[in-house]
């Protein structure tokens, strides 16, 4: 009998598996509609790993993948992979990031008989149920799913993590296959970012290509940066460009499979569970790298915010309490001095994610704004104003 994970399940399929799996789960948010957002965790090793899947409805296989992964770990040696049971690693996953629209991307393919085409893409199944991009809301955090996502990051506090994504091929696919138009059936992009923690990029580096090799579809490396130069400047907005700033090493993963419903479920399914596999293989034996680059970024945010004392937010009563939400949501220390007034102290530990919420001049916001590309400070989405003090 086949695999059902092989397969395009409902959420109803999902909510199912999680709750039946054995290992310990939370419920940490509901949708527009009232679906549940899972929090499943494994493990109890000190190098921390989240795994994010389905944070657009549009991309299935990372969905069954996650699910079919909570079977595979109750077995020795998972997938033959070098490691017997989890020690070093504690495994944190989010299943499905997005069940409104994997729901309706759902029932909009059972509507087609799950026939695979390039036309069977649709934008309302990629997005929640506001009509969002959820991958584009990680700075503002606007959304019930992107702050579930968030909140889970801020407790777990990940060294790494993996971000599982499918894309759309564009010149008739299918019935074409992606590598005839685009030359490449799977991509991996790790952290070549500008200002972004050295430790951080190194690691999400190093186990990129540790997952390059692993893949049966070779992938094509970095092909999603949009810019040429080595060290590009990015907007921070992306769940993958976002969480670096804030402590973790990431990887993405994406495989060919918008418009495909059932068409090579299972070989997409097979290359985000060697990619998780090979990440977790990768921290069993190396977990002195992960506490390493934790220790070194914690350092750097220190130093990288000495010439600030702190950020004075000026505001009515309603909007600073909008301001207070989101900066506790992005694990920011703050204090309350009055009832019009928020004081944000530096330096801190999340220094550079409040430099890039709260001082537009910075250079990195400027080259944001030049680029037409940001900045994403709060006094953009706030009635406030923000007086920087400097030392």
């Amino acid at each position: 009998m086949a695999n059902p994970l092989f397969h395009m399940i409902s959420y109803e399929d999902v909510e199912k598996i999680v709750r039946a799996s054995g290992w310990e789960y939370k419920v940490v948010g509901k949708t527009l509609l009232g679906r549940d957002i899972f929090h499943i965790k494994v493990g109890n090793g000190n190098v921390r790993i989240l795994i994010v899947a389905g944070i657009h409805g549009t991309e299935p296989a990372p969905v069954n993948a996650s699910l079919l992964l909570l079977k595979l770990l109750k077995e020795e040696y998972p997938m033959n992979y070098n490691f017997k049971t989890l020690e070093n690693v504690e495994l944190h996953i989010i299943p499905l990031a997005n069940p409104d629209g994997f729901q309706r991307n759902y029932e909009l393919f059972k509507a087609k008989d799950f026939t695979p085409h390039w036309s069977h893409v649709w934008e309302e199944a990629r997005r929640n149920a506001n009509g969002e991009d959820l991958n584009r809301d990680f700075m503002y955090l606007r959304q019930p799913e992107t702050r579930a996502i968030h909140d889970v990051f801020n407790k777990v506090d990940p060294h790494l993590v993996l971000d599982l994504h499918e894309f759309y091929a564009k010149g008739g696919c299918p019935p074409k296959w992606a590598d005839e138009t685009e030359g490449f059936l799977s991509t991996i992009t790790d952290t070549p970012y500008n200002w972004v923690n050295e430790s951080i990029r190194i690691i999400s580096e190093k186990i990129a290509k540790e997952i390059g090799r692993a893949l049966p579809w070779k992938p094509k490396m970095r092909h999603f940066m949009a810019e040429a130069q080595e060290f590009p400047v990015v907007p921070n907005n992306v769940l993958g460009t976002h969480f670096p700033f804030e402590g973790a090493a990431k990887v993405l993963i994406e495989t060919w499979g918008v418009g495909l419903a059932n068409y090579l479920m299972t070989d997409r399914v097979s290359v985000h569970l060697h990619a998780i596999l090979t990440a977790i293989e990768f921290a069993e034996k190396n977990p002195e790298k992960f506490i390493k680059m934790k220790e070194d970024w914690e350092k750097e945010e220190i130093k990288a915010c000495r010439e600030y004392q702190g950020f004075i937010i000026r505001g009515n009563k309603e909007e600073l309490n909008k301001v207070e939400n989101l900066l506790t949501l992005h694990g920011i220390e703050m204090t309350r001095k009055e009832k019009d007034l928020i004081f944000v102290p530096m330096p801190q530990k999340r220094g550079k994610i409040s430099i890039l919420l709260l001082d537009r001049y910075h250079w990195y916001n400027q080259e944001l704004e030049k680029r037409r590309r940001g900045p994403f400070t709060i006094d953009k989405i706030f009635d406030v104003s923000i007086e920087v003090s400097k030392g």
